[in-house]
């Protein structure tokens, strides 16, 4: 799974500015470039086993993580590491926390096809808890001879100058508009048979055009443009 930080922690970029900027605040756009990566998937009844982790979760592992490599090699702030700070970063704190992949993808598959049958997002690391009312659906008899499967993915925007993860979005709520947003979008574009609500007219906030990518094995809407 790729890591948001991984190309500052691995010297091939600087970190956004965002990190080092006190007050920082982010001005969506429609015209932001938006691509849905795929970063996980497995079989739908084994949901409960993934590594479920909130939106909330993991802006505060980014934030710890950060804050204790500031402390390391005395500020963010230049955006480039040097090879001692990169050392010293990787001994004492190993590499960047996992992003929160909030948005989750159901599918049937049949010899012939898959089919993209639900959309949701995920707040909190108990979503699959207890069952799920997509899943239950699943046992209808349309379904029962289909595998079923569920990808877990994050957003990536560009604002022209810059790529940003989700995670990273300031402030929080602004970050749970545009999943909400993002969720929506693919919800009205795909209008998956599970899915009830925001399918009849568009409710997204933001008019972004979405690309998918996805690079596990089978591609599954890989390359789709929505």
């Amino acid at each position: 799974m790729f890591k948001p930080l991984s190309s500052w922690i691995e010297r091939r970029q600087p970190i956004p500015k965002r990190f080092y900027t006190p007050g920082y605040i982010d001005v969506p756009k429609d015209n932001w470039s938006v691509w849905l990566s795929i970063e996980e998937v497995a079989p739908l009844h084994l949901a409960r086993e993934m590594q479920w982790l909130s939106l909330r979760e993991s802006r505060e592992n980014t934030a710890q993580y950060l804050e204790t490599a500031s402390e390391l090699i005395s500020g963010l702030e230049g955006g480039s590491l040097d090879r001692w700070e990169q050392e010293q970063i990787l001994e004492h704190l190993g590499m960047p926390p996992f992003p929160s992949l909030p948005i989750y993808l159901i599918s049937c598959l049949d010899d012939s096809s898959e089919e993209l049958v639900y959309v949701g997002k995920t707040k909190n690391t108990s979503r699959f808890n207890g069952g799920h009312s997509a899943a239950l659906k699943l046992h209808a008899p349309e379904y029962s001879n289909k595998q079923k499967k569920i990808y877990r993915s994050t957003v990536w925007f560009h604002d022209d100058e810059e790529y940003i993860s989700l995670d990273w979005i300031q402030p929080e709520a602004l970050a749970h508009e545009l999943l909400d947003s993002i969720e929506s979008h693919l919800i009205y574009q795909f209008q998956p048979s599970l899915n009830i609500e925001k399918k009849i007219k568009p409710t997204a906030k933001w008019e972004f055009y979405v690309h998918i990518q996805n690079f596990l094995e089978g591609g599954f809407l890989n390359d789709t443009f929505i």
